[in-house]
């Protein structure tokens, strides 16, 4: 496959070369335009300072004589009838006769001719000038100047020449140029390209140093950080898988054990009663842990869909606290008495809710206190849940919304409840946040647009 600095390097000259050849063909032809132009004017400037003396009977040989010098041609004068009176300067071996002869009448009926199709024995282009002399609205005459062209082709080759070394140095230039921007162009490409395919081979600890200002460089910060989302992603699967195998494997060891000994005999009938009890609490933790898990998948793939409507959130909490009445024990809930309405999917507000309150309950000694307050500000309604229990350490507060986190220790194993209230906020353009210090209680507060 040709790499893309080559295609870059032969398409970028394929450019400037028909650039600078299109260049140097037109300034070649504007060079030569400009020099016969300038010489046409000049010579039609001779014959009206001929023509002035000729029609004021004024001694027009010296100024015919010095004009057909300084133009090394010929200059020719004619009466009204055609006939030759004088001619000044060069022969040319009877070129300037033909000419005169094929367009004399022309001239005398009061048209001035231009020609440059003759040649002389040398080879270079004859310029002829025929311009009538006219008195009082009447031809009286005619003037023809002929000077050869190859005084001005020289000029113009030497000019060309220098256009064409011109030409030969700005292709090297740029083909210099072109090979370093292309190579300058692609370098950071090439370490995209790279970093693309060690990222497609698994490997996600790459980093592109790349200095560009532009949309190579932006593109060079977004692999970056796309290669540590999937670096962050990959290590949050590994540990999502350990954190469920070991609460998977806890209360399957148990449910085994104990089947075991029930399947064994060795129990005592009253002792039996207690095993099968403590097997089917452990189920019910893993039915529970399953549903957990299924449920925060649904939300983290976007696969649940929000039937918004307006919610009363007193009747929700409302509803929350008496389900949750059977484990909430001595424990006290306080409640808002006014009425705040908040459009969302009331279905999983009550699983969000539910899964703070009951984080509170775990948290707080069996005759604590949970406040639940709601208010609404200018421009958005916050919820405040707070309890005065055992508190939080501020180590842990950065990672308490993580599946399977626990406070006990930084590497532990907790639920999902906290994980999925903060992935049902996020899905109603909300925010959650958590004010903790150990010993004072905790208080989460969730924020919500009007």
């Amino acid at each position: 496959m040709r790499r893309i600095s080559l295609k870059l390097l032969t398409y970028t000259l394929i450019l400037l070369f028909i650039m600078l050849g299109l260049s140097f063909f037109l300034q070649s032809n504007i060079i030569t335009s400009g020099f016969k132009t300038n010489l046409k004017n000049k010579m039609i400037q001779y014959a009206k300072d001929i023509a002035d003396k000729f029609k004021n009977n004024l001694d027009y040989s010296s100024e015919a004589d010095n004009i057909a010098s300084i133009i090394n041609g010929r200059v020719s004068i004619y009466d009204s009838t055609g006939s030759l009176i004088d001619s000044y300067g060069r022969l040319m071996f009877g070129r300037t006769r033909n000419i005169e002869r094929q367009t004399i009448l022309d001239v005398l009926s009061g048209k001035t001719i231009y020609k440059t199709d003759q040649r002389t024995f040398q080879g270079s282009t004859l310029f002829t000038l025929g311009m009538p002399v006219i008195n009082n609205n009447k031809i009286i005459g005619a003037i023809f100047i002929h000077t050869p062209l190859h005084d001005i082709q020289n000029d113009v080759r030497n000019v060309k020449n220098q256009i064409f070394i011109l030409f030969i140095a700005a292709l090297l230039i740029s083909i210099i140029g072109a090979y370093v921007l292309s190579s300058l162009f692609t370098k950071p490409i090439l370490k995209i390209n790279d970093a693309a395919k060690a990222i497609a081979s698994g490997n996600y600890n790459v980093k592109i140093n790349v200095k560009n200002k532009d949309e190579i460089g932006e593109l060079a910060n977004t692999i970056n950080l796309m290669a540590q989302n999937l670096l962050t992603t990959e290590k949050l699967r590994r540990d999502f898988i350990a954190n469920t195998t070991h609460e998977l494997r806890t209360p399957l060891s148990i449910i085994k054990s104990y089947a075991e000994a029930i399947y064994d005999g060795i129990l005592e009938k009253d002792q039996i009663k207690e095993y099968a009890s403590s097997i089917m609490e452990e189920a019910e933790r893993l039915n529970n842990l399953i549903n957990e898990i299924l449920e925060l998948s649904k939300l983290q793939s976007g696969a649940v869909q929000l039937s918004t409507q307006p919610i009363n959130l007193k009747n929700l909490f409302s509803e929350i606290i008496s389900e949750l009445n059977i484990i909430k024990g001595n424990r006290k809930l306080w409640l808002f008495e006014n009425d705040i309405v908040l459009k969302g999917d009331a279905k999983l507000l009550k699983i969000a809710f539910s899964n703070i309150i009951v984080n509170a309950i775990n948290h707080t000694n069996d005759t604590g206190n949970i406040f639940i307050k709601a208010d609404k500000k200018h421009d958005y309604i916050e919820i405040s849940i707070k309890d005065d229990g055992e508190g939080i350490d501020e180590a842990d507060l950065p990672y308490i919304f993580n599946r399977f986190y626990s406070t006990n220790t930084r590497k532990g194993i907790g639920g999902l409840g906290l994980s999925i209230a903060k992935e049902i906020i996020q899905m109603h353009n909300g925010e959650i946040s958590v004010f903790s210090k150990k010993g004072e209680g905790a208080e989460f507060i969730v924020k919500f647009k009007c």
